[in-house]
């Protein structure tokens, strides 16, 4: 078995409702197996693309979205590996916050099973893997403390 490394780069999408905070996500087609599961939105660089650029680009395509600011730092990463034809993957994930003012919403059909705006405890019992619930509740943790004026 090979191992082969893999990186995508993504979006925490946020958004002010009230005196709070929501975050979208997206019930995401598995490529492995007839699964879907809950996530943020992510996905590959194309050439020369940097990494924020390659999260904005993925959120758009995913959830027909522009982000009005995506946050430089913090970057928040989650690491995992799995088996996809015969190799072991191991992949690399960075997401940047990004604040959504534009409701636009055109979902992806390929890629997205549905999506929507979750408040925060809402959105952390939906994540189904661990390691994307922890990253969201780094951001999460982040936001709150920082971002909540």
């Amino acid at each position: 078995m090979e191992t082969k490394k893999d990186s995508s780069y993504g979006v925490v999408p946020i958004r002010k409702k009230g005196d709070s905070w929501e975050v979208f996500l997206i019930h995401q087609y598995s490529r492995i197996g007839n699964n879907s599961y809950w996530a943020l939105p992510k996905g590959h660089p194309e050439s020369d693309e940097t990494a924020i650029e390659t999260a904005e680009r993925e959120l758009k395509e995913e959830t027909g979205m522009v982000a009005e600011k995506i946050l430089n730092e913090p970057i928040f990463d989650l690491q995992y590996s799995f088996v996809f034809d015969g190799d072991l993957i191991e992949k690399s994930v960075f997401y940047f916050i990004g604040i959504v003012t534009d409701m636009t919403q055109k979902l992806n059909g390929t890629e997205v099973k549905e999506a929507g705006w979750y408040s925060f405890d809402d959105a952390s019992d939906k994540l189904e893997y661990q390691g994307m619930k922890n990253l969201f509740e780094e951001a999460r943790e982040y936001i709150e403390k920082n971002m909540m004026d």
